[in-house]
């Protein structure tokens, strides 16, 4: 009796530990929808099929009409085992598209169905293969999405939860100051617009500008520190500059007094020395052709007495004539300024019109007196014995003197 007891215990064992298994088989058989009917087709996407976990949703148009089993990856390309469910398979086209999306920006990713706008294709059946999105639009989120993970990881999302989430406090009951802000910005922003054109060209003069100091900045880096060390030296120097500001202060007091005593004089003087300025302003062109003609003149004069001996070119002028009544000597002249061809004068010098008082007014050229040389040999026989000199030892002056003498000319020497 005792034994068959034993044994039935044991027995009663087994059958529990069995029933406790095949229930929890039957669990898990539930949560994998064995018994669930469903229609399997696969997905082929690129690397970032991989990022989807098992049971993850596929969506059609937002609305849940699968999951996904099992991922497989080969190492450039992923497949997805995706079951859909039976009552959404006749709304699916076979022409379905698939793109890979997160739920959230921090969510978890799901699959969502892309059907063509007006798609002729037959419902989509078990053991199809459609394959990921490969539109613009398609790829440029794919992209996005690529270039996002990256990002994500960087910025690690529990500290930028915790930001938004400390900025979603912060702005917590403040809608209506934020909303009145927006408001004015708005605001300003439509009356800032018709000036948009000038602010433009404000700005790129503004970097013509920026350019323009950054090349000066090397001379006005120099000139700062050129002020300093000038600082310095004020600095150093501060008893003289004060006591220089003193002196000047007591100059600038007998300055002061002076003028006070003499400022009528001075005005006076200024008013009476007005004309004679006024003509020295008037002939001021003149001066610097005056100066060089003085200086050529020295430069003239020494040639002149050069060796002991005077080298000089001799002008015979026509006398000119006395005053005759009803002429009164007078300088009248108004010709202004007039360099004369100085500071290199003509030779001889050409007439020239004066208003002097006299009728004729002007000193006419002189006549032009030349000797031959039949002139000179007989001017020289005729002056060797009173110079006491051979006759081709009379010097030229001798004959331009005594030439016109010798043809009754009058000759005189200025």
């Amino acid at each position: 009796m005792n034994r068959m007891r034993v044994l039935r215990l044991r027995l009663y064992g087994v059958v529990f530990i069995a029933v406790l298994a095949l229930l929890l088989s039957l669990s898990v058989a539930v949560y994998q929808q064995v018994f669930t009917p469903a229609v399997r087709i696969e997905l082929e996407a690129d690397s970032l099929g991989n990022q989807l976990d098992p049971r993850a949703d596929v969506k059609l148009r937002g609305l849940l009409v699968g999951e996904v089993r099992e991922v497989h990856a080969d190492g450039t390309k992923a497949t997805l085992d995706i079951a859909l469910k039976p009552e959404y398979v006749p709304d699916i086209p076979s022409d379905v598209r698939a793109r890979l999306l997160p739920k959230t920006l921090f969510g978890e990713k799901y699959v969502d169905l892309v059907a063509p706008a007006h798609s002729v294709a037959r419902p989509i059946r078990p053991g199809d293969v459609i394959t990921q999105d490969r539109t613009r639009v398609g790829i440029e989120l794919q992209q996005l999405m690529n270039d996002l993970l990256p990002l994500l990881r960087t910025v690690q999302p529990g500290k930028l939860d915790a930001t938004l989430s400390a900025f979603a406090t912060a702005l917590e009951g403040r809608g209506d100051r934020i909303g009145d802000n927006l408001t004015r910005v708005g605001t300003y922003l439509h009356r800032l617009d018709p000036h948009l054109p000038s602010m433009t060209e404000d700005f790129a003069r503004l970097a013509d500008v920026a350019e323009v100091y950054g090349d000066a900045a090397p001379d006005l880096m120099d000139i700062l520190r050129n002020t300093i060390t000038t600082s310095r030296t004020v600095v150093e120097q501060r008893d003289r500059i004060a006591s220089a500001l003193t002196t000047t202060a007591g100059m600038a007091a007998t300055a002061g007094d002076f003028l006070h005593a003499n400022g009528d004089r001075l005005i006076a003087l200024g008013r009476v020395s007005r004309p004679t300025l006024e003509l020295f302003a008037r002939y001021s062109p003149e001066y610097p052709c005056l100066l060089a003609g003085l200086v050529h003149e020295e430069q003239a004069s020494e040639q002149a007495f050069r060796g002991g001996t005077m080298h000089i070119t001799l002008e015979v002028v026509r006398q000119r004539g006395a005053y005759q009544p009803g002429e009164e000597p007078r300088y009248a002249d108004r010709s202004g300024p007039n360099c004369r061809n100085l500071p290199h004068p003509s030779v001889p010098a050409p007439g020239v019109h004066l208003n002097d008082g006299s009728k004729t007014g002007s000193s006419s050229p002189p006549p032009g007196v030349s000797a031959t040389r039949a002139e000179q040999h007989a001017v020289g026989s005729l002056v060797s014995p009173v110079l006491g000199v051979p006759d081709d030892e009379v010097p030229p002056v001798a004959t331009l003197l005594f030439g016109p003498m010798a043809r009754g000319t009058a000759v005189s020497v200025a």
